[in-house]
């Protein structure tokens, strides 16, 4: 059935934090970093009928499904289980026991169940679309380098992502009146480690959106209109037999 084999993969739109997570900062500190590192509403945001779906159940602040279990943003205490706030002030102390239960807790379920559903695509349709959905701040960040600030920015994979993909979406996107940039400000798309630059009939690209493109409601539901439209075109790509390079 149409889009059975797109998979929307939505990491950071939760703002549940479980009790038993204790962070340094005060309660208005904790309100405004979940205030500024969740990607709000982008549950609700990517529709599209007939697409798998999967959603972190927590905030990013408890555990980041979008990070390596070693990984770079350890530098500046953002890898997969943060340490620190976005301008660097101390966020929480964990020890590395009570850090392994919390990615067992929850990223080690939650990239299981993306694996598995990516394996079933493979197996009922010889191919998979992962569509990595996120927003952003309309102002960078203290921790970020890259201070671009497009309408979207389009992550990619050179294994996972094809010129074909990523073309037709910076222009359909761009013919809807969004400036668009690849990889900027953010760069990458999420692939199971099982399958990343091992299949390439899993392919994967990033859509970030601007928040201040959904700030009304009247804009909400254009914006979530187009995506649909975008994504559905994408499903027609991938009917093509078009892959990876």
């Amino acid at each position: 059935m149409k889009n059975h084999n797109i998979i929307l993969h939505i990491p950071h739109s939760s703002i549940l934090i479980p009790n038993d997570c204790q962070f340094l900062i005060s309660k208005s500190d904790l309100a405004l970093e979940i205030h500024n590192m969740t990607d709000h509403k982008t549950d609700t945001l990517f529709v599209l009928a007939g697409a798998r779906r999967i959603v972190f159940p927590v905030s990013r602040l408890v555990v980041d499904p979008e990070r390596f279990i070693e990984d770079s943003m350890e530098s500046v205490g953002m890898g997969v289980v943060y340490t620190h706030t976005v301008d660097g002030r101390p966020l929480r102390h964990i020890s590395n026991t009570d850090r392994q239960g919390l990615i067992n807790t929850y990223y080690h379920p939650h990239h299981s169940k993306l694996t598995q559903m990516v394996d079933v695509c493979l197996a009922e349709y010889d191919s998979c679309l992962i569509i990595d959905c996120h927003s952003f701040s309309s102002y960078p960040l203290p921790y970020e380098q890259d201070t671009n600030r497009p309408d979207i920015c389009i992550g990619t994979c050179d294994f996972h992502t094809s010129k074909e993909l990523i073309s037709s979406l910076s222009e359909t996107l761009s013919s809807m009146g969004y400036e668009v940039a690849i990889n900027s400000p953010y760069s990458g798309t999420i692939v199971p480690l099982k399958h990343y630059h091992k299949d390439q009939r899993v392919s994967s690209v990033m859509l970030e959106i601007n928040r201040k493109l959904y700030k009304s409601c009247a804009d909400y539901l254009k914006l979530q209109g187009h995506l649909s439209e975008v994504m559905s075109r994408l499903s027609i790509i991938r009917k093509k037999g078009l892959r990876a390079n």
